[in-house]
């Protein structure tokens, strides 16, 4: 029986023994897919899905697909009457009343040169206010998954967003995330339950409608310390993993940091994850693969770790040798070769077809 891309990618996560290695880099980006099908003489359309379908059969990849989740839980709407051309007004209505965001009209989100929403205690009250209701919009959830699943079929794997409770599904500054476990930490302990629950929701619905993956992440000891990891992330992830499990399901988990000394104590192998992606490599993260795959438990599926430096700025042979180096160093693992994140804008189509082609050659096809 001729095994669909989605069977080949959920099958091998299951059971590396069942069917060929898996070869799936991360594309967030569509233009670099655009380009990748103009470089092979391929025609291009409008729908960024189904090009990079056609690019994965192209190459004879399987492609994974990430949505969202947090998003669907923080459904801010931009009120264009409180809003001018250099700041933008934000709006979610809840029983507590709106909670209002005010930033700049460029509105980088998360990322210290913008304001989150999250500011003080009473953000953290109408931040629960929103979760609370998340599953007044079900049929909203329902439709959006529905869609995901319709236009992906067969062709891929669908990994839901990751909800990132300790990081308050992105609605708080990343500098912000200490200063206020520090100083109310009880207030965040529930915000980040109010997320969890809310996540549970917006999961329960994606299972449904057929999404493979749960998934979440977490900072690598970049951002945090492995006592924070302890206390604020690692009971979320495990709980996740635990809910996912108990419905027969599959959980991802994403870290593009400093793991290697999480790796090396065991701590990834407590997490319940049945994917682990990114192990990555020096300078975004500090792993030598061959080294952090030993320390994994083989039961667990290693995804990455190609440098996106590389990928982008790299000569064709540095990219040959650097896929090999890969494929060596997880030689007898459960692996997915891949990127040790998402596809830099800017790369090379040349550079990333001589990627693909030259991890499917060596996993075999």
């Amino acid at each position: 029986m001729t095994l669909t891309p989605r069977q080949r990618f959920l099958s091998y996560v299951r059971d590396s023994r069942s069917t060929r290695q898996v070869v799936s880099p991360f594309l967030p980006f569509p233009a670099v897919i655009r380009r990748c099908l103009e470089y092979l003489q391929i025609p291009v359309v409008e729908d960024d899905i189904l090009n990079e379908i056609t690019l994965s059969r192209s190459l004879d990849y399987e492609p994974m697909f990430m949505t969202d989740c947090s998003g669907l839980i923080f459904n801010w709407s931009v009120d264009p009457e409180r809003s001018t051309d250099k700041s933008l007004t934000r709006v979610i209505r809840t029983g507590r009343g709106e909670w209002i965001h005010r930033a700049s009209g460029e509105n980088i989100p998360w990322h210290d040169a913008e304001t989150c929403p999250v500011q003080t205690p009473e953000d953290h009250a109408m931040l629960v206010a929103v979760c609370e209701q998340v599953g007044d919009r079900a049929e909203e959830i329902r439709t959006y998954y529905r869609t995901w699943r319709k236009r992906v079929g067969e062709d891929g794997v669908i990994v839901i967003g990751h909800p990132h409770p300790s990081w308050l599904g992105y609605q708080i500054n990343p500098s912000n995330i200490f200063y206020h476990w520090n100083d109310y930490q009880d207030v965040y302990i529930r915000s980040m339950e109010a997320i969890f629950e809310a996540s549970l929701v917006v999961m329960s619905i994606a299972m449904e409608e057929g999404i493979d993956f749960m998934s979440d992440s977490s900072y690598g000891l970049e951002m945090t310390s492995p006592e924070l990891f302890q206390v604020m992330d690692l009971p979320h992830i495990r709980r996740f993993a635990e809910w996912t499990h108990d419905r027969g399901g599959l959980f991802w988990y994403h870290n593009c940091g400093f793991t290697r000394q999480m790796i090396q104590d065991g701590t990834f192998n407590t997490l319940g994850a049945d994917l682990i992606e990114t192990i990555a490599p020096p300078p975004e993260g500090d792993n030598d693969l061959a080294e952090s795959r030993r320390y994994l438990d083989p039961a667990i599926c290693s995804k990455g770790n190609l440098n996106l430096r590389i990928l982008r700025d790299g000569a064709t042979d540095e990219i040959i040798s650097a896929t090999r180096s890969i494929v060596s160093a997880v030689n007898g693992y459960k692996h997915v070769l891949s990127t040790a994140d998402g596809v830099l804008e800017g790369t090379p189509p040349e550079n990333y077809i001589t990627f693909v082609r030259t991890a499917r050659e060596l996993a075999g096809s």
